[in-house]
């Protein structure tokens, strides 16, 4: 049977590129993604247009977190993603060995 772990990881957006929460494979059974500091948008990198403002929480369930971009919503408006997530504690075990 599988164990889990939870996962929480920040993004904030300097510029008003578009921009991974995670540049690595990172599957969650549950993601809970919290928008902080200023609105921004999210979507599969070239588009981009869903909304989350400031103080939403937005939830998915089976996914995996490369696969979610984020921008600002406005131009010069910094905002601030966190997501927090249920993973696979193998996953995060092959996250913590990247780059070692």
């Amino acid at each position: 049977m599988p164990t889990y772990s939870f996962y929480s990881v920040a993004l904030t957006l300097s510029d008003d590129g578009v921009h991974r929460i995670s540049d690595y494979s990172i599957p969650f059974y549950e993601a809970n993604f919290h928008c902080e500091t200023a609105s921004v948008l999210y979507g599969t990198g070239e588009e981009c247009s869903a909304p989350l403002n400031n103080g939403d929480v937005v939830f998915f369930r089976n996914g995996d977190l490369r696969d979610f971009f984020f921008k600002n919503a406005a131009a010069g408006v910094n905002g601030k993603v966190v997501v927090v997530c249920t993973v696979p504690t193998d996953a995060i075990k092959n996250k913590l060995t990247v780059g070692s």
